[in-house]
């Protein structure tokens, strides 16, 4: 029997993280504006979308910086793991990159909408996951 292979991660650095955190900052913004200009379910879902985008270049943009590698898996579980070990503030940004990355298939390929109360909850998650990567990545 073959022994299962750990998380697969990419080495990155500080660069990395500038462009990871400059790429989650636009992702966020924008999905700030499209909740700000919607009042239907078919753009919450966009602005859903957005907010998923933005978290994972967040995570992304912290594990570069603090950790010098970055999750590149399909398993999401391994990036909200390897996010958990950045110090400080890595449990947080776990819990709302987990939150994010439970609700991508709905966000990103569902039939069904993400209503706008939910967009809204994403949208905060991602904000606060871009915040802490901004942290991470000027410390």
């Amino acid at each position: 029997m073959m022994a299962r292979p750990g998380p697969r991660t990419e080495d990155c650095g500080h660069r990395d993280a500038l462009v990871r955190l400059t790429q989650a900052e636009a992702f966020v913004s924008v999905a700030g504006l499209v909740l700000t200009d919607t009042t239907d379910d078919a753009n919450a879902g966009i602005a859903a979308a957005l907010a998923v985008l933005g978290g994972i270049a967040a995570s992304d943009a912290a594990c570069c910086a603090r950790l010098h590698r970055r999750a590149r898996g399909q398993a999401h579980q391994e990036a909200a793991a390897l996010v958990a070990q950045v110090s400080p503030g890595g449990d947080a940004m776990a819990r709302d990159l987990q939150r994010l990355v439970d609700r991508k298939d709905d966000a990103h390929y569902g039939v069904h909408f993400v209503g706008i109360g939910e967009a809204r909850k994403m949208v905060d998650w991602a904000k606060r996951l871009v915040a802490a990567a901004r942290r991470a990545v000027e410390a």
